[in-house]
């Protein structure tokens, strides 16, 4: 996937959103109109109708950043770089029962993902604060589809399995005030609470920031590529290793459970 067949993606699930927002309105006046005649009625179909054309929009939106997307992304026979080896990557979010994180570099190609696991139909219709009670049980996959980790997010702590399930870490989390605490073995994160996560920073146990995920800003270059202004980046301090770009993705992952649900 590349950014353009993502906005794409997101074009055709807002159509079907606004198409089935219909169906109700639909099935109501063709077979209550004549038994309950009125303006009390019509009142009540009007949010769907409002859900709708606003889905409808969305669909016209993305539909035209599909297509203003520079394509110039070429790799010449070779993989991109896993997106544990990138310093910057942008972020995308698509629905899911709780968490479908789409991880891109800035040429536009997709290289890594964030999703669950398996996505049960029943999932898509339980409202969020009765889904928050289950574990939630997400995949980290690379740009091949490839399993790298998978994560279990409970309500006390964070569990991250390799592929084969043999090794397993265990990310604990508490509040401190205005700031949550992730305690990762000898290793603490600490995210101070933002408005709507718009910079969102994550900080060692020295106080030192060595990620940051922030909103509205974005190199003129990557704009070319990326229509959406918003579409939230990702920056990690160069002396970061693997593994611990791959603990603050599962931090990321939890902090944005639901984000498009």
């Amino acid at each position: 996937m590349n950014i353009q067949h993502y906005y794409l993606k997101t074009a055709d699930i807002s159509l079907n959103a606004s198409l089935t927002a219909l169906i109700p309105p639909s099935f109501f006046l063709l077979l209550f109109f004549n038994k309950f005649p009125g303006v009390n009625f019509i009142v009540i179909l009007i949010p769907f109708v409002i859900y709708s054309f606003l889905c409808h929009q969305m669909y016209l939106l993305n539909k035209q950043r599909a297509a203003e997307a520079v394509s110039n992304y070429y790799y010449k026979g070779q993989a991109p770089l896993s997106f544990l080896e990138q310093s910057s990557v942008l972020i995308g979010f698509l629905p899911a029962p709780s968490l479908r994180m789409v991880i891109f570099d800035p040429e536009g190609m997709m290289i890594g993902e964030i999703r669950d696991i398996k996505m049960r139909k029943l999932r898509w219709f339980l409202p969020y604060f009765i889904d928050r009670f289950f574990p939630k049980r997400l995949g980290i996959y690379d740009h091949a589809e490839n399993l790298e980790a998978s994560i279990i997010i409970r309500n006390k702590g964070i569990e991250v399995l390799s592929p084969d399930s043999q090794s397993r870490e265990i990310i604990e989390f508490k509040k401190d005030g205005s700031t949550l605490l992730f305690q990762n073995g000898d290793m603490q994160y600490a995210v101070p609470k933002t408005l709507l996560h718009t910079d969102l920073q994550v900080l060692d146990d020295q106080s030192n920031r060595i990620a940051r995920l922030r909103k509205g800003w974005m190199p003129f270059e990557w704009g070319k590529r990326f229509k959406d202004p918003n579409t939230p980046v990702l920056s990690f301090d160069i002396s970061l290793e693997a593994k611990e770009k791959r603990s603050i993705y599962t931090i990321i992952a939890a902090l944005f459970l639901y984000r498009n649900h």
